[in-house]
């Protein structure tokens, strides 16, 4: 879900181990689980991810650019980009016209979703060596964690996500790879430029970052 991975608002990327993992995360079926509502969530977005993935790594052209949309939008089915875009901002989100949240709620998303889907497209692997487990749940008032352990050859990851419950079911608040928070990530970010750049600024940083990583991509990724 991306992002659902992080982005640096000054020009570089988050470590690529943890990228890898929380694209693997997004992407992989995880094995059976009793499936809780939140549970089924997680599952419902990775069995669509992942058969995005499928479709990407041997389509082309135009079918490619499909996948790679299908992919964005399980990733969105998953995260609340409104919820995440008011805790990257912090107590700084009271102070934003409507007008303003609804553009850096924008901004943000669009950062996100390039970012993942900039990883997803260079970083195909055998799906079938990758395993991908739901190794349980924990409640934390409203909120309810599910844990994901990622396997990839010698490297084990973990990936948390952190559901609340909405009108329309299930979604993630935070995504927690390797102990890392993509809502801490993003918000470390904010706080840095905000002071210096206002608002404006920020949004601005975060268009520039989804840009530059769709120039990135691959010619053969835009077909």
């Amino acid at each position: 879900m991306p992002a659902p991975a992080g982005v640096d608002l000054a020009g570089g990327h988050l470590p690529v181990r943890k990228l890898a993992a929380l694209i693997a995360a997004l992407a992989l079926a995880p094995a059976a689980l009793a499936a809780s509502a939140p549970v089924a969530a997680v599952r419902a977005s990775n069995d669509r991810v992942r058969s995005a993935l499928d479709r990407y790594f041997k389509a082309e052209g135009a079918a490619k650019a499909k996948a790679r949309n299908d992919a964005r939008s399980a990733v969105g089915s998953l995260l609340d980009f409104e919820a995440l875009a008011q805790a990257t901002m912090g107590k700084r989100w009271s102070e934003l016209t409507a007008q303003q949240r609804t553009r850096y709620t924008a901004a943000l998303r669009g950062a996100m979703e390039a970012n993942y889907l900039s990883k997803m497209q260079r970083g195909q692997v055998d799906m079938s060596k990758v395993k991908n487990d739901i190794v349980g749940e924990s409640k934390e008032g409203a909120r309810t964690v599910v844990k994901t352990r990622v396997v990839a050859g010698n490297d084990t990851a973990g990936v948390d996500y952190v559901m609340e419950p909405r009108k329309g079911g299930w979604k993630a608040v935070d995504v927690i790879t390797e102990d890392v928070s993509l809502v801490d990530t993003y918000k470390d970010q904010v706080n840095r430029l905000l002071p210096k750049k206002g608002i404006d600024g920020v949004i601005a940083a975060l268009e520039r970052a989804k840009k530059r990583i769709e120039e990135e991509q691959p010619a053969t990724a835009a077909k």
